[in-house]
């Protein structure tokens, strides 16, 4: 009698305790969504650390430095659940001090006037967070373009380069963003120099050469780069080659070892 008595009871419990948990709803509307990001794709030799800037329209912000030692696990944070940017950004190794470029809330990058853009590789995204948790896979992308110009036949001896731009810096969206570019770079003994350039959003790009009685000659280089194929939309940027006659006006391009000339007349 005791013993079935006792699997009443217990079966009464089950009843009791099944019918609780279908009857009383956790109200998780309030509650924050848990944000991974996986960093297993990226590559731990090109980079030293990664700055992150996590920011919502209702002031939410979330800023990180993380070491590449930890790329091999996601980067767990609780954010909202009304939608965040997701910005990511590193720099080759090797390289100093990425800090001052990056904007007061880390939610993009200004190049400062006299700079060339850092060796920068970026990922940028709107995330849907409406759920409990969001798993993002962060995959970076070369954002820079590295200029490499030399200069043959009859070169002033004190002449200098000038690149300038219209793109100064990347957005919370890691769009380009409009403003002043504009760099002399140093030139060796064989009359070549290199700059790294931001991502373009035209053909505005200009080469200008000058001496100390001022501008000699003027190269739309940004128009030969596109009119050569070069895509500026692409997610990873390739590097550019630039060869200029100076005394024939040619200007020679070469990308990803596919080379065409240009011949051009323009003086100033």
């Amino acid at each position: 009698m005791s013993g079935r008595l006792s699997s009443v009871v217990l079966f009464g419990l089950v009843v009791i305790a099944t019918s609780m948990g279908c009857s009383v709803k956790e109200d998780r509307s309030g509650c924050p969504c848990v944000l991974m990001l996986d960093f297993s794709r990226v590559d731990t030799d090109r980079s030293d650390s990664s700055f992150l800037s996590l920011l919502s329209a209702d002031g939410f912000l979330h800023r990180y430095v993380l070491d590449n030692g930890r790329y091999g696990e996601p980067y767990r944070v609780e954010v909202p659940k009304n939608g965040i940017w997701v910005n990511v950004c590193s720099v080759e190794s090797g390289y100093d001090d990425l800090s001052g470029m990056l904007v007061s809330d880390w939610a993009g990058l200004h190049i400062p006037d006299g700079e060339e853009c850092p060796p920068v590789n970026m990922f940028s995204a709107y995330v849907d967070t409406a759920a409990e948790t969001v798993t993002v896979p962060v995959v970076l992308y070369k954002n820079y373009c590295v200029l490499s110009v030399e200069m043959v036949a009859d070169v002033p001896a004190d002449f200098s380069i000038a690149i300038e731009g219209n793109v100064c810096g990347y957005g919370k969206d890691g769009a380009p963003v409009p403003g002043n570019f504009r760099v002399v770079p140093g030139i060796d003994e064989k009359g070549c120099c290199s700059v790294r350039i931001p991502r373009q959003v035209d053909s505005s790009l200009r080469l200008v050469i000058s001496d100390g009685d001022g501008v000699l000659r003027e190269f739309a280089v940004g128009e030969y780069i596109i009119e050569s194929g070069y895509d500026w939309g692409t997610d990873s940027l390739e590097d550019v080659d630039i060869k200029i006659d100076y005394a024939k006006a040619d200007v020679t391009l070469v990308i990803n070892d596919w080379e065409t000339t240009f011949d051009i007349n323009v003086e100033i």
